[in-house]
């Protein structure tokens, strides 16, 4: 006769499925709260990238014999204006972490503070990088609010947050 022992030791089914279950739940409130983390780091990153872009524009003007904003944001890194004397006031043109480009676009309009994001809309090209105005020296994200990249806000108004100077 076959004897069962009545001791063993081990989780049941029903046991492991209840971890199973605990776990998925808990991994999934992780996972939420950490999915606007690399957007937030992304804006963080392109509102330092304008400050930089904007200050190293204000020194150009400094420095410029003409006291005068540089022609393009590339010259701020090629060092090839006499105007300056050849000095250089970046090492690179920054790239904007949503598009990942670092491309800069002219505006078609002189861009002032506070206009609307739809008035903004109109100067820009959209596509990403940065628009220019080297008129008074202006900088902003080429972005429209009305843009769809993945990760970045869906409301219509988030061109703002990045273009205020």
């Amino acid at each position: 006769m076959l004897r069962l022992a009545k001791n063993k030791k081990g989780f049941t089914l029903v046991e492991l499925l209840i971890v199973i279950v605990i776990l998925g739940i808990l991994a999934a409130i992780v996972i939420a709260r950490f999915a606007g983390a690399t957007k937030e780091s992304k804006e963080s990153n392109l509102k330092g990238n304008l400050r930089t872009l904007r200050a190293s524009i204000e020194t150009f003007k400094a420095n410029s014999k003409s006291n005068s904003y540089p022609p393009t944001i590339n010259d701020l890194w090629q060092g090839t204006l006499s105007d300056v004397d050849n000095k250089t006031f970046l090492e690179r043109t920054p790239i904007d972490p949503f598009y990942r480009a670092n491309t800069t676009a002219f505006t078609t309009g002189t861009l002032t503070p506070g206009e609307t994001a739809a008035a903004r809309d109109a100067k820009i090209a959209g596509g990403g990088g940065w628009t220019y105005d080297s008129a008074n020296g202006r900088v902003c994200a080429n972005y429209k609010s009305t843009d769809t990249v993945p990760g970045t806000p869906t409301d219509t108004s988030w061109g703002d947050a990045y273009n205020l100077w």
